[in-house]
């Protein structure tokens, strides 16, 4: 059988009202680099080699990205991204990030867990996770 893996790199459909919010948040607070921006996008790096494109309206297909068809029309609502997608942010301080984050401003969810998530500007959901934790009592089989 074929494996397959996530790749590192991914996009966000999200308001162009939040793109200062999500450069604060992503580059201040979390500590990510811009590393290309464009009127409807910015290409942000997480880490070393994790890349997310925010994807703020229809966008000209450019370079790498010829072919990409990209529009913030269709972004989900507010309510909605709450719904789409949680992802794994893993830290090497938890309780410094948590104090980072939380002084943000982010929306904290109420998960009957013991980790931070929270809905990050443009709607991304997080949890957030230790770099060393063991975390294989969430990839066992109930």
């Amino acid at each position: 059988m074929a494996k397959i893996i996530f790749g590192n790199h991914s996009a966000v459909r999200v308001s162009p009202n939040d793109r200062e919010s999500i450069r604060t948040f992503y580059c201040d607070v979390l500590g990510c680099k811009i590393m290309r921006e464009f009127n409807g996008k910015d290409d942000i790096r997480i880490g070393d080699d994790f890349y997310i494109s925010f994807l703020y309206s229809a966008g000209d297909g450019r370079g790498a990205d010829k072919g990409v068809n990209y529009a913030a029309q269709g972004a989900l609502s507010e309510d909605e991204f709450l719904k789409a997608i949680f992802l794994e942010l893993k830290t090497d301080n938890v309780e410094e990030m948590r104090q980072k984050i939380i002084a943000f401003g982010v929306k904290v969810l109420d998960v009957p867990d013991n980790h931070l998530y929270f809905q990050a500007p443009g709607g991304q959901v997080f949890r957030l996770v230790g770099i060393n934790e063991d975390l294989s009592k969430y990839e066992k089989s109930i």
